[in-house]
């Protein structure tokens, strides 16, 4: 491109310039980047050249040409493609690197996962079997393996051209196919290919069973007395509870003794001793096994009874043991395991189920290999002969404790101290095998076995009672106010009360219980931005003179829906599922509850069925059935609006999980976002019965006429248990308690409406109280079919209109009914036991002529027409309502199966009743000593 005359390069370029010399023929003789010359060598050139112009001058004409690149030049020569190349190859180095990693990272994960599986499955085996059928079938196992490397290898090879009949009869007789069995195949796979020659594999289609005889072993079954009517009352995860924490203290005592524990059937532990090894010392090792586990049994109910609730340290071990031969292996098929079998299993069986609660009882076979090991001072032969299923008459005998205090291999060095090992536990030997839940008071044999500190004790059966006020009988109540966690100024006072064992346990109990919802209370006012804390609260004074049956509410105010206070109370309730934000009570106000507890439990008298023992009952079973209401878990948390059957949708999270808080306010009345009031039933059913005096509001009125006055003769026990737990309440001593209670004088006056309106109804007496309560019921649920009525294709704005009060609030009348009447909803044990308690109640009235209608006149159809009449048309309520979840079929079914067997088995036990009551002559005067003059 001519650019025109002159030098126009672009002098960014003279770096790079290039010099060439012609002569005049053209030939080039000179081309070099002058400019890149050093001086020397370009003082050489151009001397060089000017010689040549001046020869050319003579000769011709030379020309010299200076070149310099252009833009137009580098644009078409320089370009960025080797470092885009370069940077490519590094790039697909990376990734392949990066590749490599991430594939060697899920390699190791992979193989972490596959080796902790091989652990838990190597678990799994290790606790099924024995260690000698532990490697029978690892043995097995390489075996299997080994047998189908070689199938690999022969396969396509000479065997492929043997006949097929030919070779199945080389594969039956084959050991290799004999052996061919896995941990897999024990465990429940099956090949129904596989056949041998031997008899028994060609049936089951497996490989031969692994069982061997063991000549000498000794066999324990060891069950929880009074387990079952126990669990009736309590929720799932409590049952489990229990069961882990008693069945792991047996598996420790197991691994210490040496003794394999077989499985456990329910609530029942069956163990061997033995087997696989065997040892000589069979029976004495179960011994003391069986003395252990009896004793670590005692310790850990009373542990857990702070947490699983009344009647936890009642619960009895009852324990069997035989010696004999056993047949032991693994049973396959699904869920396969080491099992037991023969007449020893079936014995030891039979000593457990005929013997009595906290006693070990031996068979003849075992008391024999005790006397020849030298240990016959272990043994008390039974007075009374057993007569067990398929053996006749058995001669048995009772094992004694040692006579010191031995865990385990140590023992006292003290030689001077003589402890009971069953120290505080007494139940005698007595001789009625009936008698599993009585003792037999003699001061030679109280302390031979366990029994409870109970200050009532009736049998297993519900149909015999004895009272331990007085005499051998006398409960421990050395424990002061100290062991209760409260300081109390009179106690060093002679004569002050002083709480019996059980009561201190049932006052720790329900105050833990009260302290789990006032947390609720709190978290939810912290997060709503309440004041919490404060004492300015005024104080309720205006109730003296209160008539609290007046004041029953239509509905107490139950707030309506609203999205943001529901997605609060779920963050509490996480919070408070991972144990969080527990410690919001002040020590303060920790403190008051328990003394408020204690106050209360105080106050309620010493009568047989209307006692403090009672009241933790009713608040036992009024938590359970409000945990079932607040669950946020339940079927109405997962199911969708029509009638809980799950909707086919393609919702988002957010909308699904705002259907579900919909779905639970709804579902539950707003009960599970109201701690306030779930604190409040609670709290009522825990003071529902203070201070009854054991008769009826129509006997008590002509007690204390001026109590009737008072209270317009209606509901009078009821108002006077409001008056004085609602006065003690508001005592000055308790202004910390209240703070936390409640954080506005508006919350004070709520909770104080709900505790009247829960309370009174309890008098089921009362007919124009019931059937306004029976009036409201049915407005409130009047054309009620399912809760997703109330919200079902409503807008936002429409939910927060819906009001739910009427229903919310008949929904915790008929908890607190429920609770108050649970014994008759429960198992048949628990029925019998408070039937038996309200019967001597009754009856201690009628023989001190407080009474005038004789208890043993028509109980029997009495019982039938309260069920029919009261109990079953309230537990259908239960269920019908929808809010309590599988709770309501549960005490539907059992009031049911308990009128049922009322209706059997009611005449005879009336008939015990009246039998043992009038042939005591104490019985009429006698009352339960929860609290002991000191």
């Amino acid at each position: 491109t001519f650019l025109g005359e002159g030098d126009l390069h672009d002098k960014s370029f003279d770096s790079m310039e290039k010099l060439a010399v012609y002569e005049l023929n053209g030939v080039l003789y000179h081309l070099e980047n002058h400019r890149m010359m050093d001086h020397r060598r370009r003082a050489r050139c151009d001397e060089s050249m000017s010689d040549r112009r001046r020869a050319a001058d003579m000769d011709g004409v030379s020309y010299s040409i200076r070149m310099y690149p252009s833009n137009s030049f580098r644009s078409n020569y320089i370009t960025n493609q080797p470092a885009i190349y370069a940077s490519a190859i590094a790039l697909v180095f990376v990734f392949t690197s990066l590749t490599f990693f991430i594939y060697d990272c899920l390699v190791e994960r992979r193989n972490t996962a596959v080796m902790k599986s091989a652990e838990k499955s190597s678990k799994i085996v290790y606790s099924l079997f024995p260690a000698v059928v532990r490697d029978r079938l690892f043995k097995t196992a390489e075996e299997e393996m080994a047998a189908a490397e070689e199938e690999k290898r022969n396969k396509g090879g000479i065997r492929s051209l043997v006949p097929k009949a030919v070779s199945s009869i080389v594969d039956t007789n084959s050991s290799d196919n004999f052996k061919k069995v896995t941990v897999a195949t024990f465990l429940g796979r099956h090949d129904s290919n596989l056949t041998t020659g031997d008899d028994s594999t060609a049936i089951s289609g497996s490989s031969p069973p692994i069982a061997d005889l063991f000549t000498d072993t000794t066999i324990l079954f060891a069950d929880i007395a009074g387990f079952t009517a126990w669990s009736s009352e309590r929720e799932p995860a409590q049952v489990f509870q229990l069961l882990e924490a008693l069945f792991k203290e047996f598996d420790t005592e197991a691994k210490k003794h040496g003794v394999f524990k077989v499985e456990t059937i329910g609530d029942c532990y069956v163990a061997v001793t033995g087997l696989p090894n065997p040892r000589e010392d069979h029976a004495l090792a179960m011994i003391r096994f069986a003395q252990n586990c009896l004793i670590r049994f005692h310790d850990l109910t009373n542990e857990l009874e702070l947490s699983l609730g009344p009647g936890t340290a009642d619960l009895g071990l009852r324990v069997g043991l035989h010696s004999g031969p056993v047949t032991a292996g693994v049973l396959r098929g699904e869920k396969s395991r080491f099992q037991l079998f023969g007449d020893t299993m079936n014995t030891a069986s039979r000593m457990e189920s005929t013997g009595i609660r906290n006693r070990i009882q031996v068979s003849q076979k075992t008391a024999d290999l005790l006397v020849a090991a030298g240990k016959e001072r272990y043994l008390m032969p039974r007075s009374d002969t057993v007569h067990a299923k398929g053996k006749g008459a058995m001669q048995t005998y009772w094992i004694l404790p040692r006579s010191s205090k031995r865990r385990g291999s140590s023992c006292s060095t003290n030689s001077n101290e003589s402890h009971d090992e069953y120290n505080g536990l007494r139940v005698s030997f007595g001789d009625d095998p009936a008698d599993s839940g009585t003792a037999s008071h003699s001061s030679s044999t109280k302390k031979v076995g366990l029994a409870k500190d109970k200050s009532m004790v009736g049998s297993q059966r519900g149909l015999s009672y004895r009272s331990t006020t007085s005499g051998v009988g006398q409960i421990d109540d050395s424990a002061s106010w100290k062991d209760t966690g409260i300081k109390n100024g009179s106690d060093e006072e002679e004569g002050a009360l002083q709480p019996s064992q059980l009561v201190q346990r049932l006052i720790k109990w329900n105050a833990a219980v009260l302290e789990k919802y006032l947390v609720k209370v709190i978290l939810v006012r912290s997060v709503q931005k309440q004041k919490t804390g404060s004492k300015g609260l005024t104080v309720d004074k205006d109730f003296s003179s209160t008539l609290f049956s007046d004041e029953i509410a239509e509905a107490v105010d139950f707030r309506h829906f609203d999205r943001v206070t529901e997605n609060q109370f779920a963050s509490i309730e996480v919070a408070l599922h991972k144990r969080k934000s527990l410690q919001c009570i002040t020590k303060e106000a920790r403190q008051e509850l328990l003394e408020y507890v204690t106050r209360i439990a105080s106050m309620y008298k010493n009568v047989h069925f209307h006692n403090f023992e009672h009241a933790s009952h009713v608040t036992m079973s009024a938590s359970k059935l409000m945990n079932k209401v607040c669950s946020r878990d339940g079927d109405s948390s997962s199911s969708s609006t029509n009638g809980g059957e799950e909707k086919k949708s393609d919702k988002s999270d957010t909308a699904i999980s705002r259907q579900r808080e919909t779905g639970l306010f709804f579902s539950t009345f707003g009960i599970s976002s109201d701690p306030l009031a779930q604190l409040a039933v609670v709290f009522a059913a825990l003071v529902h019965d203070v201070d009854h005096t054991g008769v009826p509001n129509a006997i008590l009125i002509g007690e204390k006429p001026e109590l009737g006055a008072k209270y317009n003769n209606k509901s009078v026990a009821e108002n006077n248990s409001i008056m004085v737990a609602w006065s003690v309440l508001m005592e000055p001593g308790f202004e910390n308690l209240r703070a936390c209670m409640f954080g506005t004088d508006k919350d004070r006056d709520r909770f104080r409406q709900l505790l009247i309106n829960v309370v009174i109804a309890t008098d089921i007496a009362d007919r124009e109280r019931k059937q306004k309560e029976q009036a409201r019921w049915q407005r409130a649920f009047e054309g009620f079919s399912h809760w997703s009525d109330e919200w079902d294709n409503k807008k936002e704005a429409a939910l927060s209109r819906v009001d739910v009060s009427l229903k919310a609030t008949v929904v915790l009348e008929q908890i607190v009914l429920a609770s108050d009447v649970a014994h008759t909803m429960q198992h048949w044990l628990t029925f019998m036991k408070w039937n038996e308690r309200l019967y001597r109640e009754l009856w201690a009235a009628y023989v001190s002529g407080r009474a005038t209608n004789d208890p043993t006149v028509g109980w029997y159809e009495g019982q039938i027409g309260f069920f029919d009449g009261y109990i079953i048309p309230l537990a259908t309520k239960l269920k019908e309502c929808g809010v309590f979840g599988s709770a309501g079929e549960e005490y539907l079914g059992n009031a049911l199966n308990n009128r049922e067997e009322w209706i059997v088995k009611g005449k005879e036990i009336s008939a015990r009743f009246e039998k043992t009551i009038r042939n005591n002559s104490e019985a009429g005067d006698s009352e339960p000593n929860y609290w002991t003059s000191h």
